[in-house]
């Protein structure tokens, strides 16, 4: 599993100073230098790669990757449950565990349109890590349990 993420960084009078996103393992500036990616000088518009999720403050960044297409659709999946090191005393997987994940996310392949919508995270839907860190092995084994392989 590897977990997506996006920094913001404010001021202490609430102003947006710079934001940092997750991009298959390494770091993207959030924010444009001209902050042309600033809603309502709040909200760090960023975009998600379809199927990988990594972050991009700008969509043409996704066109540059090589397996964009096949990403999210033949390949859906294809490491079937990625365990990083943070949660390695968690879980583990295997080959039972790797197949069933795979034809799982092989259940939703898709073709990206590259076409995306605004969806803006809820405010409720936010803790702190300590809280998210706590819920994170819960979720992935009812998910496995809803897989028949919990």
């Amino acid at each position: 599993m590897e977990l997506k993420h996006v920094w913001v960084y404010m001021g202490h009078d609430g102003v947006v100073l710079d934001s940092e996103a997750s991009f298959h393992g390494k770091i993207l500036k959030g924010l444009l230098k001209d902050r042309s990616n600033l809603a309502d000088g709040t909200h760090v518009v960023l975009y998600s790669q379809p199927g990988k999720h990594a972050f991009s403050p700008i969509p043409i960044v996704f066109e540059l990757l090589p397996d964009l297409y096949r990403a999210a659709n033949e390949q859906a999946g294809i490491d079937g449950l990625i365990v990083n090191e943070m949660f390695k005393d968690h879980f583990s997987s295997n080959e039972v565990i790797d197949t069933r994940v795979k034809q799982h996310l092989q259940s939703y392949a898709f073709t990206p349109s590259l076409e995306f919508k605004d969806y803006r995270l809820k405010s409720e839907l936010m803790m702190p890590w300590n809280r998210l860190f706590e819920l994170i092995p819960v979720r992935i084994t009812e998910r496995l349990s809803e897989l028949g392989i919990g």
